[in-house]
């Protein structure tokens, strides 16, 4: 996909089948979301829906593992959300 929110779709799925790592598929995310707001790209419901979800999810979790608290999602537990959001939605 050529679109930033088309990448931060394929990215949603690379970790959903464990192509990538938690902290790959933040980083990631996050840079297509940025490539995506800044391209002016416009979604509507109920993708706009998905993808704030996924934006707050990743609030809840920490790419470094330096700085990891106890209550911040874990990658399985990142995984499985993604799994959950994109079972709404596919």
């Amino acid at each position: 996909m050529d679109t930033a929110t088309g990448r931060q779709l394929a990215l949603m799925r690379d970790v959903a089948a464990g192509h990538c790592t938690g902290a790959e598929f933040a980083v990631g995310w996050l840079d297509a979301r940025r490539r995506s707001q800044q391209q002016g790209e416009r979604v509507r419901d109920p993708l706009e829906t998905l993808l704030d979800r996924v934006f707050s999810l990743l609030e809840d979790y920490s790419i470094d593992p330096q700085f990891k608290e106890p209550d911040d999602l874990s990658d399985d537990g990142l995984k499985n959300a993604v799994i959950r959001l994109l079972h709404k939605v596919e």
